[in-house]
């Protein structure tokens, strides 16, 4: 795995999980990532995730103060299984798509698949606005993506990751 370009922080000692995302992300053009940050949430909620977007110098300008920065939240105090009630691919047959926007109950057996879930979401708001994917960027969509993500990383494991 090559060095990226962006700061990878890791305040929860899961550098495997952070590992499995920069793996997930040389995929990309990362140029215009600032960083990855994961830290520990304690408050009465599971998990907090936010992909900032770049802030301009100014109104109009072409030139940016910042870069695209993610960040992934866990509650390091909560004990497992873990559920969590978000947006969702409903599949439906009544719908062109195949699937409606609907709240689904998220489950993770530990804190590490909620890691993984919560950065992968925050992932897919990251390559959706920098328009390296062409799904839309909604709720729904950056749920279905972190779920594909997180299935590879029960499925394959860090280990067997290509160098």
């Amino acid at each position: 795995m090559h060095t990226p370009p962006y700061k990878v922080i890791d305040k929860v000692g899961m550098s495997h999980v952070l590992d499995f995302i920069r793996h997930k992300l040389e995929d990309y053009n990362t140029e215009s990532l600032e960083w990855i940050k994961l830290l520990a949430l304690n408050k009465n909620h599971l998990l907090h995730g936010c992909c900032t977007y770049p802030v301009r110098e100014h109104r109009g300008s072409q030139n940016f103060k910042t870069g695209y920065r993610i960040r992934a939240s866990v509650n390091v105090e909560m004990a497992p299984p873990f559920k969590f009630q978000h947006w969702a691919r409903i599949p439906s047959s009544n719908y062109k798509q195949g699937w409606y926007s609907g709240a689904k109950a998220f489950e993770f057996d530990d804190l590490e698949e909620c890691a993984v879930h919560t950065l992968s979401h925050e992932c897919f708001h990251y390559l959706s606005h920098s328009k390296q994917i062409k799904y839309k960027n909604t709720e729904a969509n950056a749920n279905w993506w972190a779920d594909q993500w997180l299935g590879e990383f029960c499925e394959v494991g860090i280990g067997e990751m290509k160098s």
